[in-house]
């Protein structure tokens, strides 16, 4: 059982039409049926699962992986007439990227310092050990513990048009370089943090760091220098404050 058969199981549970489900969670019908037609490969935004998780009760953790109870503990599926609005709305169509606005949610949220900046151009030197601001995210996005996680501010260009300068991004620690191959991670390289998409040679021995925007060059870290080579963690999160 996949996603898209958890979901279908849900509103199944629920026992309502797929048009009363978006309206409940303010997304069209055709949007639903979307995330569940097996021939199209489109899944909840972020922000839709958490609404859902408002207002029914979803167990977000069980409509990704599977794992624990349907409904969160004490819920029922019965539709929260008082469920908010997040304040957080997707962007273009893109799950991962987020319009963020610095009000607190009203609950069941995580508080991440902002550490400074992460170059998405040259690497820069480390960052701030002071926090220049701060901000919340819902709980539910975040699949590890509270301490594997902090939240860096872009600067450069370097990986649009996925990533802009002043972008917010939330890295979840990991420095297990083969399953990262092909993701988008935060690096220690010598010359400083960057945020680039980690590519192994293995054939090579080498490390390619890869920006999304093309006018910038590849860098390229020879075996030599992977002594001073570090991977702080993977891309987990990204946000763009309006």
């Amino acid at each position: 059982m996949d996603m898209k058969d958890r979901l279908v199981a849900f509103i199944n549970v629920l026992g309502i039409k797929k048009s009363e489900f978006a309206r409940a969670i303010e997304v069209t019908q055709s949007n639903v049926s979307d995330w569940v037609n097996r021939t199209k490969p489109s899944k909840p935004s972020p922000p839709a699962m958490a609404r859902i998780n408002e207002m029914y009760g979803l167990n977000l953790n069980w409509l990704i992986t599977g794992k624990d109870e349907m409904f969160i503990p004490g819920a029922d599926g019965k539709l929260n007439l008082d469920g908010k609005k997040k304040n957080l709305e997707e962007l273009s169509g893109n799950g991962s990227v987020f319009n963020y606005r610095l009000n607190p949610f009203e609950n069941r949220i995580v508080t991440f310092p902002i550490y400074g900046e992460i170059a998405a151009g040259e690497p820069v030197k480390n960052h701030d050990a002071d926090p220049m601001k701060y901000i919340e995210i819902p709980r539910a996005y975040l699949s590890d513990q509270e301490k594997t996680y902090c939240a860096l501010r872009v600067m450069g260009d370097s990986m649009s048009p996925r990533i802009s300068d002043g972008d917010i991004v939330v890295i979840h620690e990991s420095a297990d370089i083969h399953n990262l191959n092909g993701k988008i991670c935060a690096c220690q390289t010598p010359d400083g943090i960057t945020l680039k998409k980690l590519q192994l040679d293995e054939e090579k021995k080498r490390v390619l760091l890869r920006p999304l925007n093309q006018e910038y060059d590849v860098i390229v870290l020879e075996e030599y220098e992977l002594e001073t080579f570090r991977i702080l963690g993977e891309m987990a999160l990204l946000f763009r404050v309006v």
